[in-house]
């Protein structure tokens, strides 16, 4: 028949119509019924592309893989210059891992139809997997040069740019595609995680709360909101805390659930205990994992862990080695996954993410275990009324100081909510040789997002004490943020020549850094943790101000346990005066450098076997005051 035949021309008609139809059924989430459609329109008209097209991407939405590769390659044999069929067969050889293939396909694509945008962007995100960067950043160029302002493009190359560390370009990107599109939310999460690691989370809330506005229901808005609001010091303790009690609010426990897992019996030989992250890889939360994992007694304790992240390195298989149960849940929904969970028959699962990043903190709320405990990678509540337990130290969370600031109850460990296990075998680093004595030179080696106002503010005033010093801060990207921080600092009087300013850097020339200050810098509000510890490793001391909330309190935890009352301050003056003393005091340096490691070493910070037993005392108290309760 030719196109202009009349019964032609009928079946494609009703061919159309039941691939529309078959499309409103895929959207409210029928893909069975969708595909039935599908299939009759390709029996109505068996040359209508578009309905091979819908058939072979229906069959891939219900893993029929083998079913929608042969579905779309009958489309090809009805005219193998389909674009859109050569992109679809890309995607599902992207599926299938075969790169090589999904890479022709996708050129194929953009052969026939140049302007095919998705085309393009799947090529560059291709590209860039395969590791090659500055092709991907080419072909989305190529897009945006031929259609200005296209959303997905701009928003793509800004992933780009931020993965190589190209802050200020990456920016732009994000700007420039919510300027072409602001309802375009994924690019708002993404500008506001770059105005937030970059010192600026009052500018980043506007572009989290924008999603809340449109999806009140976002976990990942409402998580990274209340991340960024740790680092405020505008705000009080009881506002922050409000915020996490909203959040809460919007992901109540379903009672149901709440009876359910109260009402499960403990019969088992061994407790039962799970540990739930994002970061089982090269990352704090890892390392003070790792020692922990290695002392506890597998005799009394069973261990699961549950992974919510695709990637793994070395120290995912250091972990998965330690434990007895592993199960990767990042791929899974939060049903499937609290069902897989639940499964296991947990006594107590512990979360080490809270509202950091990749964090599935709404388990809480399906009822995984008993008794539900958050732990390490965020040292605030999270708002959820499914969360029982905080677990924390006595000086960070003082009794009678913070309880009213959680839903949860505080647990507090006997000596410190940290284990330190350093990665790397570093021999002690030879004292720096200066000059004057007020010619040392202080060192911040926190996230730069730690570096708030009022944290400027006094360490100004540390340097305006200390005549002639200077200041390092390390992990700054290059651009506009060392710019603004250099003009913070000029402000407050502090010449441009005595502030330093690097980006990241790998872990050798970080601790080589460290080694080479004299006295390192505590942010505030936001205390360091890791990076404290790392300080005291290499011996470099380091002045705690003592703060009223828990993520305030971090550095009194740390030299609290490391029997060092001299170093913690209890006011901003106090803080002043204990820098300006030990710039001037060489000898008293001196004898720190020649000892910290030493303390570290016998100290509790650093003793895994005596930690773990701690924790595992607390574990059972936990479980105890839950059946009491």
């Amino acid at each position: 028949m030719t196109p202009a035949d009349p019964v032609d021309a009928t079946g494609t008609a009703l061919s159309q119509r039941l691939v529309d139809a078959g499309n409103r059924l895929e959207d409210a989430g029928d893909i069975d019924a969708a595909l039935r459609k599908y299939q009759e329109a390709v029996a109505a008209a068996p040359t209508h592309l578009r309905a091979h097209l819908n058939r072979g991407n229906a069959l891939q939405r219900l893993g029929r893989t083998p079913e929608a590769f042969a579905a779309l390659q009958a489309a090809l044999r009805i005219d193998p210059e389909y674009a859109p069929c050569h992109y679809n067969l890309g995607h599902l050889y992207l599926g299938t891992g075969n790169l090589e293939a999904a890479e022709r396909k996708l050129r194929d694509a953009l052969r026939l139809d140049p302007v095919m945008t998705d085309a393009a962007i799947a090529l560059a995100n291709l590209l860039e997997s395969l590791g090659r960067p500055m092709e991907a950043e080419q072909q989305l160029r190529q897009v945006l040069a031929g259609k200005p302002g296209c959303a997905p493009a701009a928003y793509n190359l800004g992933l780009l740019l931020k993965n190589r560390n190209e802050i200020d370009q990456a920016e732009r990107m994000f700007r420039e595609c919510l300027d072409a599109d602001p309802s375009f939310l994924i690019a708002c999460m993404a500008l506001g995680d770059i105005l937030r690691n970059t010192g600026r989370a009052r500018d980043a809330e506007a572009w989290y709360r924008k999603i809340l506005a449109a999806n009140p229901l976002s976990q990942e808005a409402w998580s990274a909101l209340l991340l960024s609001l740790n680092n405020r010091d505008d705000l009080s303790a009881q506002e922050i805390f409000a915020e996490h009690l909203r959040f809460g609010a919007a992901f109540p426990e379903d009672d149901t659930s709440r009876k359910a897992r109260k009402g499960r019996k403990y019969g088992h030989s061994r407790v039962r205990v799970g540990y739930m992250s994002g970061d089982f890889v090269q990352h704090p939360v890892a390392l003070f994992l790792r020692p922990v994992l290695a002392h506890h007694d597998r005799a009394q304790y069973e261990l699961f862990c549950y992974s919510n992240n695709s990637t793994e390195d070395w120290m995912t298989q250091e972990i998965r080695s330690r434990v007895d149960h592993w199960r990767n849940i990042a791929g899974r929904d939060d049903v499937a996954a609290a069902q897989a969970i639940r499964e296991d028959d947990l006594d107590i699962l512990i979360d080490l993410s809270g509202h950091s990043a990749r964090s599935r903190i709404l388990l809480f709320n399906h009822g995984c275990a008993p008794v539900q405990a958050t732990w390490l990678g965020y040292l605030n509540t999270t708002g959820l009324r499914s969360a029982d337990f905080r677990i924390c130290d006595q000086n960070s969370d003082p009794v009678g100081m913070t309880e009213q600031l959680h839903t949860e109850r505080l647990l507090r460990l006997p000596d410190s909510q940290w284990c330190y296990a350093p990665v790397h075998d570093l021999p002690t680093a030879p004292i720096p040789r200066r000059g004057a004595p007020d010619g040392v030179v202080f060192g911040s080696f926190n996230h730069v997002s730690k570096i708030t106002d009022r944290c400027a503010d006094l360490w100004s005033r540390v340097l305006h004490a200390v005549p002639a010093s200077e200041l390092r801060i390390v992990n700054a990207p290059p651009g506009q943020t060392t710019a603004a921080f250099h003009h913070r600092f000029e402000q407050r009087g502090i010449e441009r020549r005595r502030i330093s300013i690097y980006p990241g850097m790998n872990i050798d020339k970080y601790f080589a850094a460290i080694a080479d200050v004299d006295i390192a810098l505590d942010p505030l509000p936001y205390n360091g943790g890791t990076t404290t510890l790392d300080a005291l490793w290499m011996e470099v001391p380091l002045v705690a101000l003592a703060g009223e909330r828990s993520v305030s309190r971090s550095g009194v935890s740390i030299l609290s346990t490391l029997q060092m009352p001299e170093l913690i301050a209890g006011t901003d003056d106090e803080y002043v005066d204990i820098n300006r003393r030990l710039a001037a005091d060489v000898e008293w340096r001196r004898t720190l450098r020649e000892t910290l490691r030493a303390r570290m070493r016998s100290s509790p910070l650093m003793d895994a076997e005596r930690f773990t037993r701690g924790l595992e005392n607390g574990i059972r108290r936990m479980l105890e005051e839950s059946r009491s309760s």
